[in-house]
């Protein structure tokens, strides 16, 4: 058992080291007392004549503000406060967020004496306060896009139960989620074509990080829908689904319109086409027509790649295979190497290009000779990212002779590749087979 002085030693060091401050001050606010572990809080100086004298000096300005015109009128009406979030001063350093507590201590006759309070440290409490407001703010915009979005956006269990309907979806399917809640997804919306969607979507989901596909419903309404797994905070047995319904009508009604556009298009270029080749063979001398006709076709067929699908880039190895063809089959033209997608711009270009390399090798090249054949190899440049070389080999044909002068189909081809393409060309008359590199970037 302690004795008197032995529990007053201990609750002395109770007092001084608590895991709290403890203050005592008068009805006016004076400090009579502030235990160790607020001093150190406070980083207090050790000699009273330099701490502070009143108990809102501790405090930052808002607190004072608050002390004088709430706490201490509080603390005289009440004779308590408690919890009251503010801030104290910390000497030559950042401010200590604080939960003050207080209870008035009283004479016989109910007059206060006294006021003691409890300081307790609230970093901790702020900070996790501070993160819940940003996480309400945050899950208030992101609620605000959900609601105000034109799409359908959607909640779903994996087994297709529907349990979040926003306002895009009511607009777009003509239900209020209150009619669909519980319901079965694939059953709500239907598509007669694909009934099976959903589940369908699911299975994708397993191994690819999202579905997406496009479909029409009886009405002849497009969609593109979006479905993906919500892998944070899953909650209950059932694996949840995000489902966005995007009406594409406007957006397929206006890709059909530029389908016949670019169809009107290309009819009306290939029609004018063949009215210059037709003037051509009326006009033009023997020896020069067919040349220029082939060429009229090189352009043409250029232009058909260019407008099949994407009219912004075709495939190099698309506009090989078109020059295989002109050059005998597979076992005549050889294609090795990779690919790539070309800028309309240079399409056309290398379309006349490997026209006059053919039209040449089929004349005077290896592909005037029955066993004669070409190989191309096509090779990105390493270390030089978009910079291709396209090698031009004649293989087996009869014995090359540099020529002594360069005629129109050599001249169009350095002007092509070289300004137009913007490449380098370098052309070596082998005895034993041309051969043509060319430099450019894709």
């Amino acid at each position: 058992m302690y004795d008197k002085e032995e529990l007053r030693s201990a609750f002395a060091e109770l007092l001084e080291d608590a895991p709290c401050g403890i203050v005592v001050t008068d009805p006016d606010g004076r400090l009579q007392y502030v235990n160790e572990t607020l001093s150190r809080w406070l980083k207090l100086p050790a000699n009273g004549e330099e701490r502070p004298q009143r108990l809102p000096e501790l405090m930052t300005g808002p607190g004072k503000l608050y002390y004088e015109t709430h706490l201490a009128p509080m603390m005289r009406l009440q004779g308590f406060a408690r919890e009251i979030s503010c801030s104290m001063k910390v000497r030559n350093g950042s401010n200590l967020p604080v939960l003050l507590s207080g209870v008035a201590r009283q004479d016989s006759e109910g007059n206060p004496v006294r006021f003691d309070y409890t300081i307790f440290d609230a970093r901790e409490r702020r900070l996790y306060e501070d993160q819940l407001r940003a996480a309400r703010r945050e899950a208030d915009e992101l609620a605000a896009i959900v609601r105000t979005s034109p799409n359908g956006i959607l909640r779903v269990e994996e087994d297709g139960v529907i349990l979040r309907w926003n306002a895009g979806a009511e607009r777009l399917l003509g239900r209020s989620f209150e009619a669909v809640q519980g319901l079965r997804v694939q059953d709500e919306i239907w598509f007669e074509e694909d009934p099976d969607w959903f589940p369908r979507a699911v299975e994708t989901c397993k191994s690819a990080p999202e579905a997406v596909f496009e479909t029409v419903d009886g009405k002849g309404q497009h969609f593109e829908i979006t479905v993906v797994p919500i892998r944070e905070h899953e909650v209950g047995p059932k694996r949840n689904f995000s489902i966005v319904l995007r009406d594409i009508s406007a957006r397929k009604k206006a890709e059909l319109r530029l389908k016949v556009a670019m169809n009107e298009m290309k009819h009306r270029i290939k029609n004018t086409l063949a009215v210059v080749a037709g003037m051509a063979k009326q006009t033009l001398p023997a020896e020069f027509r067919a040349s220029f006709i082939g060429r009229l076709q090189a352009m043409s067929k250029a232009h058909d790649i260019l407008t099949s699908e994407d009219h912004k880039s075709a495939d190099l190895m698309e506009l090989l295979t078109l020059t295989a063809d002109e050059a005998g089959g597979a076992q005549r033209f050889r294609i090795k190497g990779i690919t790539a997608m070309l800028p309309s711009e240079q399409v056309t270009s290398l379309s006349m290009a490997l026209h006059e390399l053919t039209t040449n090798a089929l004349k005077y090249g290896a592909l005037s000779e029955p066993e004669g054949y070409v190989e191309v190899t096509c090779e990105k440049i390493e270390d030089t990212g978009d910079l291709l070389r396209l090698v031009w080999q004649e293989c087996k044909g009869p014995p090359v002779v540099t020529p002594t002068r360069r005629g129109f189909g050599s001249k169009m081809i350095d002007t092509i590749l070289k300004f137009d393409l913007g490449g380098e060309v370098e052309v070596d008359y082998r005895s034993d087979g041309l051969r043509c590199v060319i430099m450019f970037r894709v």
